[in-house]
């Protein structure tokens, strides 16, 4: 593992709080507080997370102060996450959007429609750093909570793009995360939503790298015969017309009611100019590499066989570093796990807070916890047999050697990741996986609960 992110409840709290600039010195400690017990208990209710009326009054405080924002409470946390990633050569920033939906609370002020417009939620952008081999999340760089707008009507293009869109989240993020150390490569990566030119610009601007699944049929410029005479076409047509150079097996993770499958695909690859739209002026064209990886005989039952297409301006001159852009490209559903994360394992769309900014507060808070729940799942996979007392609570590691039996000394990362993972319900058959994050965050909270009880009890007195 590149680091120990699993600690001591309050340890952590600390660390991911603690120096937040808040508008006045008691909030810190408060919002270290709240994030110790959100991490010690992420999907209970605040007044479940808090032990007495006095910290939940001061909690709920917290979370209506104006002078406390999201980015406040976040900058600690994609401060330490951003340095980190300068330390190694290759880190992707792997972005995504979620609706948070609370149509469900009705009295909730300060929404956005969503859906078909007759729900009320807010978006989330979030943009995670990932080491692709072997892979791991270091961290969240930032992270863009918006509450779409209702349309207008009889609003002209024009109109439309001047002010603050939905899409426009992608360059705020490139933006505000900014370049790289010298020698490092970080690379900007997103599904079809990211496809938009200016977010592409915008990488480019901060010298860093994009590698996005295309959904607009772009203009583009193939090298023809003469250097001086590219002639001009579209993206998906030319792409579609260039010759398999590569098969190859890979893992497609379950989506739209399709179980998760191994699909046979073919690839290739080539360099195109990608021409910015009619619309968008000051833009210049982008020299990219597309890589096209399709299947071209799917099984009896799916629906849709894949197809991506690939836009990257990483240098892209081989079949083997073809296959290491779609690998990269697979590291975007760490994304969508970790968004389940949030509103499943911190049941952040359960809270009921009144209004929407102080949902954002607490979606700051939650936002490092869930990074957790992602960080205990990949430990048994990256560093198996390393001393689980060198990377937890020693007391908790003592607590799970206690219940299972073995010696505290000799339990393994591996060994108490899948002892929390049976305290939560996995049952750790052949076919069965590896533990998922939902199984490893219920036994942990079993064992939290222990460890409490243990701590409560070194304080009764004695007989």
């Amino acid at each position: 593992m590149t680091s120990d992110p699993i600690m001591n409840a309050t340890a952590w709290a600390e660390q991911t709080f603690g120096s937040a600039v808040l508008g006045d010195k008691r909030r810190p400690p408060r919002a270290v507080q709240l994030g110790a017990a959100l991490l010690t208990n992420p999907a209970a209710s605040l007044p479940r997370q808090l032990a007495t009326k006095a910290e939940l009054i001061a909690s709920y405080q917290l979370l209506h102060e104006p002078d406390v924002t999201h980015a406040a409470l976040l900058t600690p946390h994609w401060q330490q996450t951003r340095e980190q990633a300068g330390s190694y050569p290759l880190v992707l920033l792997s972005g995504d959007l979620t609706i948070l939906d609370y149509s469900h609370h009705p009295k909730t002020t300060k929404l956005g429609p969503i859906g078909n417009g007759k729900g009320r939620g807010y978006l989330v952008h979030s943009v995670l750093a990932i080491l692709p081999q072997p892979r791991q999340v270091l961290g969240l760089a930032h992270q863009i909570p918006l509450v779409p707008q209702p349309k207008v009507r009889g609003e002209t293009l024009r109109q439309m793009q001047a002010r603050r869109r939905q899409t426009d989240v992608w360059q705020e993020a490139v933006e505000a995360i900014g370049a790289p150390p010298a020698g490092v490569c970080w690379v900007h990566v997103g599904d079809r939503g990211s496809d938009i030119f200016r977010f592409l610009a915008a990488c480019q601007a901060q010298g860093c790298d994009f590698l996005v699944r295309a959904a607009k049929n772009r203009r583009v410029e193939e090298e023809g015969e003469a250097e001086a005479d590219p002639t001009i076409d579209y993206l998906f047509p030319v792409v579609r017309e260039w010759p398999s150079k590569g098969t190859q097996t890979i893992r497609v993770p379950a989506s739209h009611g399709q179980s998760a499958r191994d699909a046979v695909v073919q690839i290739t690859w080539g360099p195109i100019r990608l021409l910015p739209p009619q619309q968008e002026k000051g833009y210049q064209p982008i020299d990219a590499w597309v890589i096209r990886v399709w299947e071209p005989a799917p099984p009896k039952g799916v629906k849709e066989p894949l197809e991506w297409v690939l836009l990257t301006s990483l240098t892209t001159e081989s079949e083997a570093a073809a296959w290491e852009r779609v690998a990269c490209y697979s590291c975007r559903w760490t994304n969508e796990d970790y968004h389940q994360c949030l509103k499943t394992g911190c049941s952040l769309e359960q809270r009921n807070l009144e209004d929407q900014p102080a949902l954002e507060r607490f979606l700051a808070l939650c936002a490092p916890v869930a990074i957790q729940l992602l960080q205990l799942r990949d430990l048994a996979r990256i560093e198996p047999e390393r001393p689980a007392v060198e990377v937890m609570d020693p007391q908790l590691v003592e607590v799970v050697a206690q219940v299972t039996g073995t010696a505290s000394q000799g339990l393994t990362i591996q060994g108490f990741c899948f002892a929390v993972a049976r305290r939560g319900g996995y049952l750790g058959r052949k076919r069965d996986g590896p533990p998922g994050w939902k199984t490893l965050w219920r036994g942990w909270y079993d064992f939290q609960r222990i460890l409490e009880g243990v701590r409560l009890a070194a304080h009764l007195p004695r007989n």
